[in-house]
């Protein structure tokens, strides 16, 4: 079967030929593998958070990953800038540097925004500037047109209402006091940055949505225990913003399908993701509070694609083996993917510690074992 039409047939809640597979990695985790397999690969120009970086089509080849993507780019005139604390300023005036395996946020322009107005009066960078597109049509389309894998397409940096807001513009700790003390300002935060992601993807999706399969879009909102909100501030502040993003994006490409990521323990908000139009769920992260992959699946299976879940703290780390891979794989096909409604991919990026042997093995079983009919 052709990915494309096993992404489909998955996602309709059919079962294919064999479980999907979809491949997020770090940067290091990629290039330990590739160095690993003897593979060249593209030159990738690294500076910042929304830098972009080219993955092997032999290596996604060799993992026989069912996806390839297509994303904006950052406007051409753009030039990341230093800032005062070593960080890079990005083209959203975030700035970012290298910690550790990511690129974190450091500065956050919006951090001593005291007025409504302030927020109001910021000037975002022109999402219409035809740069963004350079060369994305043609890539979508010959994906579309001369490939059988499923495309999926996102949009390079405004990450989401409360992900934009919170993550790259305000900080964390001061959205989420903004939230309960200031709700007028968080507000008018959170519109800010609905209205960018909406233009955002109209000029994504008016290029290219008649060649994609899925979008991507992110918003975290939990952690590994619980909740970043409640889920009445949820209801009450983000998810009617959130529904104007996704049914935008349904009314423009009313085929594709949204592929929505959320790190955490975010199961009593999962209902409300479906009211708002999200068709997969990501990451499934199964050592998060109340993320137990057989319960999700009896309550939301009939609803929802479970898009991840192969566990990266324990089995996918250091300490896991070769066996302890083989038995996550049985564990989440065994949970998850009855019926179809599951694309096999880690619960998050694939870190440095995940040595080359046992990615190969979890791509390498997880394509033997999602077979159907299952075992």
């Amino acid at each position: 079967m052709k990915p494309r039409d096993r992404f489909h047939k998955t996602v309709n809640h059919e079962e294919p030929d064999r479980v999907p597979l979809d491949y997020w990695t770090t940067h290091q985790a990629y290039e330990n593998l590739r160095d690993y397999l003897g593979i060249e690969s593209p030159e990738t120009h690294r500076w910042g958070l929304f830098s972009e970086w080219k993955t092997s089509e032999e290596l996604l080849r060799r993992l026989n990953v069912d996806f390839r993507h297509v994303h904006m780019k950052t406007a051409a005139g753009f030039k990341p800038q230093p800032l005062p604390d070593g960080s890079l300023e990005d083209e959203w005036k975030s700035g970012s540097k290298l910690i550790g395996e990511y690129d974190e946020v450091t500065y956050y322009p919006w951090a001593k925004f005291t007025e409504v107005e302030q927020v109001e009066e910021f000037d975002w960078p022109d999402p219409d500037d035809p740069s963004r597109m350079d060369g994305v049509r043609e890539l979508a389309k010959h994906l579309h047109e001369e490939t059988d894998y499923a495309v999926v397409g996102f949009i390079a940096g405004p990450w989401g209402i409360v992900e934009m807001a919170a993550h790259f513009m305000r900080g964390f700790d001061k959205f989420l006091v903004d939230l309960l003390r200031r709700p007028d300002l968080a507000e008018a935060m959170m519109d800010k940055s609905m209205k960018l992601a909406i233009e955002m993807h109209r000029v994504f999706l008016d290029e290219v949505g008649e060649y994609l399969d899925c979008l991507q879009v992110f918003d975290d909102l939990g952690h590994q225990y619980g909740l970043i909100m409640s889920p009445s501030v949820y209801r009450t502040l983000v998810k009617h913003r959130q529904k104007k993003v996704y049914d935008d994006i349904h009314q423009r490409a009313p085929h594709v399908k949204i592929l929505y990521h959320t790190c955490g323990a975010i199961e009593p908000l999962i209902p409300d993701l479906i009211d708002v139009g999200v068709d997969i769920l990501n990451p499934i992260q199964p050592l998060a509070k109340g993320m137990d992959s057989v319960v999700l699946k009896e309550k939301y299976g009939d609803k929802l694609t479970f898009h991840g879940g192969i566990d990266l703290q324990h089995v996918m780390s250091a300490q896991g083996s070769i066996e302890d891979v083989r038995a996550e794989v049985d564990t989440r096909i065994n949970a998850l993917a009855h019926g179809g409604g599951y694309i096999l991919a880690p619960a998050h990026n694939i870190q440095s510690e995940s040595t080359p042997q046992k990615i190969l093995e979890l791509y390498d079983y997880a394509a033997k074992k999602g077979a159907y009919p299952l075992k």
